[in-house]
């Protein structure tokens, strides 16, 4: 399953959907209208990454949380990294 809606009580859904493509690590968090058109970006999550020519190396030790915090700004408000959790055997 790439999509996870969730519906609200005014009609619109939250979703949660996999990016496809060159950044299909991507998880992209937001709002969808009642007819189903995506309007607004909440968070968007994803490994961290760098660019090695042309090609997308995903980091799988540290996490990259953007958060939209203005519903009037197209860019994010707020970045977090946050390191993989180690488990201690």
């Amino acid at each position: 399953m790439d999509k996870f809606v969730i519906p609200l009580s005014n009609g619109y859904k939250l979703i949660s959907e996999k990016n496809t493509g060159e950044f299909d690590k991507e998880l992209y968090v937001g709002i969808e209208s009642p007819d189903g058109a995506y309007i607004q970006d909440l968070a968007v999550i994803r490994p961290t990454y760098k660019f090695k020519e042309n090609d997308v190396i995903f980091d799988a030790d540290k996490f990259e949380i953007l958060v939209f915090g203005d519903a009037e700004q197209e860019d994010y408000t707020n970045k977090f990294v946050v390191p993989l959790c180690k488990d201690d055997e």
